[in-house]
């Protein structure tokens, strides 16, 4: 009985982390997309909008861990902390 809670409780605190995690990488989609709408430089930001546009796709598919690996390697791209 105290196994069945353990992984209830444990499955609970995953689920409550990795809800925030995806709200993050959601907020921070919005907050990106207008800095790499102004890269001037034409291959840079090309790659910026297709890294920003995966990351879109792993937060619509509630998939935290890809969408801030994405989101983090377009900021990498578009120079942004």
């Amino acid at each position: 009985m105290r196994k069945v809670l353990a992984v209830l409780a444990l499955t609970a605190l995953l689920g409550a982390t990795g809800g925030h995690a995806l709200a993050d990488c959601s907020a921070d989609i919005s907050k990106v997309e207008p800095a790499i709408m102004n890269i001037p430089d034409a291959s840079k930001k090309a790659t910026a909008e297709s890294e920003l546009k995966e990351a879109k796709v792993f937060a619509q598919n509630k998939d935290a861990k890809d969408c801030l690996t994405y989101l983090q390697a377009a900021k990498k791209t578009a120079g942004i902390k």
